[in-house]
């Protein structure tokens, strides 16, 4: 028997609710339940209850469906005498226009017979009718007498009032455990050839993990039907797809790029690797000297300085998938919505875990008092602060979290703390010698753009007029220098390399305030002094900015001679 089964059945006897909300958005799941009554006949419920004299009592099992009606499972014996199932209506949703209220007085009433188990199904918004229902059966002196108790599935316990939640005991059902992944995998693998391996098919499980067991079966027959066999590429878009539905979340497989694409930085690099990457990478040997494996990582800095590629890097080094969160779609002024798309992408990371939980321009909701909205606003990011502690806090969290912000001093000492995460790294603008990697990965690794012998990475590096520049600036250079080469091509009706005298003209359209960056660099360094619990990270600053001071004529010169 599943344990989440077992763990109704336990939380059913305990007596404290005629209530039990199952949370899970999946709906093999309530086919597993109905299969474990199946394989308790003849007693066909899941429950150690007798009638005191060593007779099972025989429940009645009610559905009440949002889109059906209300509906009872009835026993009925085939040709053999062995026990199956059958649906009958006991009131047609249909008949009623849908109205969920209609059917509620029906319910209470198969309840009050005693002896019922009510199963409830397919309700994703919220009803005041059925709350008030839910409330009242969750706390009937009368129901827990005679026997009766309702299950509630859904997907987050919030759709609920807390209210009522309160009230019920609560069983959370996992997306899809390794066993479980790995049997539909040799189900639907069964009569390949050649046959899968078992290391293929523990990579083919973990390849789906983040995936309830619906979507796991859909995405393989897909597979078959399209491949005739269980293609990996096809699996991992599909389930890019699936996830990719939700308003809340990205999920980047695995990022194309690691360290090799990030010019500069080597200190933080080294410290990433050393202080995060090899530790995941040998858990048996951070088991032998007991330390606990890197939970999380700030990274902080101006904007446009690498703080994202930087994460995506690190994933790769990693060979984890991101799984970024998008505050902006989440953050609801209606009390619980953002907490149960909160909740959800949670439960995503738990089932993809080992993975990098990536939450940019985390001082949105890291603070506590949080912000905007008024009152509910205000209690909806306090609720939200809250759940983040919580589960950064969590002993059994498995995946990397790692939040990235411009104002690192917005983001609260407790979501810091040691424990939630183990350092709070700064990305400071880059120095000369990083500028001239930079130009030549954007130029050259990533685009490979035709370039004309006289381009010089190193004196456009270390240009004045590049000085404070970020990454994200010296990327726009490369990619605004191209297109303009390729409109000139296109007007000239031929083809040309870029020179260096194309970077000069689209360089020189560049407004940077180099002044002011280089206040906010010193503002960086300081804050990274004062937060930072790890003094080996200044040497980042060390890597220092030094700047040929030449006049705009002279270097423009200069550039021409090249």
């Amino acid at each position: 028997m599943k344990k989440w089964i077992k763990e109704i059945s336990v939380q059913r006897s305990t007596l404290y609710s005629n209530g039990v909300i199952v949370q899970t958005d999946d709906n093999k799941r309530i086919s597993q339940l109905i299969q474990a009554m199946k394989a308790n006949h003849p007693k066909p419920i899941i429950f150690e209850e007798n009638d005191g004299n060593g007779n099972p009592i025989i429940e009645r099992w009610l559905i009440l469906n949002g889109w059906e009606g209300l509906l009872e499972l009835k026993e009925k014996l085939d040709g053999e005498g062995k026990p199956n199932w059958e649906i009958q209506t006991i009131k047609d949703a249909k008949k009623y226009g849908g109205e969920l209220r209609l059917l509620l007085p029906d319910a209470s009433k198969e309840l009050e017979k005693g002896n019922t188990v009510l199963l409830i199904k397919n309700l994703l918004n919220e009803d005041k009718h059925l709350n008030n229902a839910l409330l009242s059966w969750c706390t009937s002196a009368h129901l827990m007498a005679v026997g009766s108790s309702v299950l509630m599935f859904t997907e987050d316990m919030n759709y609920l009032p807390q209210a009522v939640w309160q009230k019920m005991k609560v069983v959370d059902v996992p997306k899809a455990l390794d066993e479980e992944r790995e049997n539909l995998i040799k189900m639907h693998s069964e009569g390949l050839r050649p046959a899968l391996t078992k290391q293929q098919i523990r990579e083919t499980s973990r390849l789906l993990a983040g995936l309830n067991l619906d979507q796991i079966d859909a995405t393989l027959v897909e597979s078959l039907l399209r491949k005739q066999c269980i293609d990996s590429d096809l699996l991992a878009k599909t389930k890019e797809d699936i996830l990719g539905r939700d308003p809340t979340i990205d999920l980047i497989q695995r990022p194309k790029f690691g360290f090799e694409a990030i010019g500069g930085y080597d200190a933080l690099k080294q410290r990433l690797k050393d202080d995060v990457i090899l530790p995941l990478q040998n858990p048996e040997l951070a088991e032998t000297f007991s330390t606990e494996p890197p939970r999380g990582i700030i990274l902080f800095g101006p904007p446009g300085t690498g703080k994202t590629i930087m994460t995506k890097a690190m994933s790769r080094e990693l060979n984890m998938s991101v799984l970024a969160l998008k505050p902006e779609n989440f953050m609801s002024k209606y009390v619980g919505e953002s907490q149960r798309l909160l909740n959800r992408a949670f439960k995503i990371a738990d089932s993809l875990a080992p993975c990098v939980f990536w939450v940019d321009e985390v001082d949105q909701f890291a603070k506590r008092g949080g912000a905007g909205g008024g009152d509910g606003g205000a209690q909806v990011h306090r609720q939200i602060f809250s759940m983040f502690l919580e589960k950064l806090g969590d002993e059994n969290r498995k995946w990397f979290f790692v939040g990235c912000t411009n104002r690192i001093e917005d983001i609260d000492e407790a979501m810091r703390r040691t424990g939630r995460v183990d350092s709070i790294a700064p990305v400071p603008y880059p120095n000369e010698k990083a500028r001239e990697e930079i130009f030549r990965i954007h130029a050259v690794v990533k685009r490979n753009l035709p370039l004309a012998d006289d381009v010089n990475f190193n004196l456009l590096a270390s240009n004045k007029e590049t000085y404070m520049w970020g990454g994200s600036d010296i990327e726009q250079l490369a990619v605004r220098t191209a297109k303009y080469v390729m409109k000139e091509c296109i007007r000239d009706g031929k083809k040309r390399p870029i020179t260096m005298r194309d970077f000069k003209l689209i360089h020189d359209t560049f407004n940077v305030d180099a002044q002011a960056n280089e206040a906010l660099q010193e503002s960086i360094k300081e804050q990274a002094r004062r937060l930072s619990n790890d003094t080996r990270l200044m040497d980042i600053f060390e890597e220092a900015q030094t700047v040929k001071t030449v006049t705009r004529h002279e270097k423009a010169k200069e550039m021409m001679k090249k």
